[in-house]
């Protein structure tokens, strides 16, 4: 297995106690900030793998689908937890907003099937980036990371702390249904220069 893989891999494994530290967030802070590392870590492993692997010519068939799976795993699962009352916080109120969740899963769920559908389809698909895509991907970092902080800094500047929460959230949202459309038309793209579109 290639380096670029191995650190894919690494970041699907830490998935589950990035979770699992969230699950306890409420009662004990280190267990925010442990989450905090951990996806701070996975973010920066996300663009090593990349880069890794193209410059050092490992892209692989598996790597296509492994890559995306590992972002997919993470987001899916951060978002839908955060927007759980009572899991950051003691507050319910202290949560992802049901409209950036939704948003952002739905996006998240739908490039998941469609890399699938387009690798069993194509048989190897190698994302073609682009910038709002790249943009959602680090807001969508920003957005977990922030939220892990949020309880400390509400009872610090709880206007400011609020305010800033709103335009992160609708900055990641927007820069999230760009991109999810920018995929849509590559996709389509792909399919119908392999003859499974007209």
């Amino acid at each position: 297995m290639s380096w670029p893989n191995r650190i894919t891999v690494l970041r699907l494994l830490l998935v589950t106690p990035f979770i699992v530290l969230l699950l306890g967030a409420a009662d004990h802070a280190g267990y925010r900030y442990a989450a905090m590392v951990l996806a701070i870590l996975m973010g920066v492993s996300d663009s090593a793998d990349g880069i890794i692997a193209r410059r050092t010519g490992a892209v692989t068939r598996v790597g296509s689908l492994l890559d995306p799976l590992a972002d997919y795993a993470l987001m899916i699962s951060a978002l839908v937890t955060m927007s759980i009352p009572g899991i950051l916080d003691k507050d319910p109120e202290v949560r992802l907003p049901v409209w950036v969740s939704v948003t952002l899963v739905s996006r998240s769920v739908f490039m998941l099937v469609g890399t699938v559908v387009l690798f069993l389809l194509v048989g190897f698909f190698q994302g073609l980036p682009s910038l709002s895509g790249k943009a959602a991907t680090v807001m969508q970092f920003v957005t977990v990371v922030t939220m892990c902080a949020v309880p400390d800094l509400l009872p610090l500047a709880p206007d400011a702390t609020w305010t800033a929460l709103q335009i992160i959230w609708g900055v990641t949202v927007g820069l999230g249904v760009i991109s999810w459309l920018g995929y849509l038309r590559t996709g389509s793209k792909v399919l119908a220069s392999h003859g499974h579109a007209s």
